[in-house]
């Protein structure tokens, strides 16, 4: 076997990383939706007059989705 080569990659280095940062878009669009939803489901539940659960889980679900991806771009 020659010197110079190339040691094998593992299979989680394939991945390409368009695929992995368009799947946290994905992730972070889902979460938004699944939080709005849930806030407007809770706001008519509960009969609030401005849209306060829906506001809350947004801004919960953009600082969670956000916490995510820096922990995944420090991730190698």
């Amino acid at each position: 076997m020659p010197e110079n080569t190339p040691p094998e990659k593992s299979k989680g280095d394939n991945v390409k990383p368009y695929l992995k940062y368009s799947g946290l878009a994905f992730q972070m669009i889902g979460a938004m939706v699944l939080a709005a939803f849930a806030g407007m489901k809770l706001d008519e539940y509960f009969g609030t007059q401005n849209p306060w659960f829906t506001i809350i889980l947004l801004v919960i679900a953009v600082v969670a989705s956000m916490v995510l991806v820096i922990l995944s771009l420090n991730k190698k």
